[in-house]
């Protein structure tokens, strides 16, 4: 998969070269952002849910996952099941670009701008750039707007908060959620924190730059 990488971030360079270079920008205002933000910082609790529910293999691949395209592959085409594969790399592509159209030209041109992402930011610090940009609900376009209006202390979040916040980027929350929405919310919740135990014994957050003064205990 490794060799696949690099010969789509190549091709991304000549193919895509405007569309990497307006992704580039914003890609950069972000992490700057970022870098001078002390108040509205990700936690590494927060990014190692998000790893979790999203990309947990995310330190063992380039941008693409090999294993999550096969499986999204066999059970769409084998058992009629649709199932995303996209890495967070590809998510905040998706964010950034903010192209959503289900073509599968959008698809590629996505998978191959997601590995030239770390020619601009360092891998560890891309899952707190994407809760930064990610889009949580209605007025929630955001870390830091999402942080407003759920009324969460960005720095100091209960587990259940932490986990409630991170659900939103798969059940965005309407202006009005339903009982059927909330419940969603819950469920997605409760198996975050469940799925970060495991993923704890199994060292999947091992490589995430730790920042203690922003750790949840």
């Amino acid at each position: 998969m490794r060799v696949l990488s690099v010969i789509l971030s190549r091709l991304a360079l000549i193919l895509l070269r405007c569309e990497w270079a307006t992704l580039e920008s914003e890609l950069r205002r972000l992490y700057d952002d970022h870098r001078r933000d002390d108040v509205y910082r990700p936690s590494w609790f927060l990014q190692a849910l998000l790893l979790s529910g999203e990309d947990h293999r995310f330190f063992t691949h380039d941008g693409i996952d090999a294993i999550a395209i096969c499986r999204a592959l066999w059970r769409g085409v084998v058992l009629g099941n649709r199932e995303g594969a996209s890495t967070i790399e590809m998510q905040l592509v998706r964010v950034l670009t903010g192209r959503y159209e289900r073509t599968l030209a959008r698809k590629v041109r996505e998978v191959a701008l997601a590995t030239l992402l770390t020619r601009v930011v360092p891998k560890p610090e891309l899952p707190a750039l994407y809760i930064r940009a990610g889009y949580f609900g209605w007025r929630m376009n955001g870390f830091a707007a999402a942080c407003r209006r759920m009324r969460l202390n960005p720095s100091v979040m209960t587990p259940q908060d932490a986990a409630a916040l991170i659900a939103r980027l798969k059940y965005t929350e309407p202006r009005y959620p339903s009982e059927r929405r909330r419940s969603q919310i819950q469920i997605r919740s409760r198996h975050l924190l469940a799925l970060h135990r495991k993923h704890v014994d199994q060292f999947v957050y091992r490589d995430l730059r730790i920042e203690e003064r922003y750790a949840i205990i």
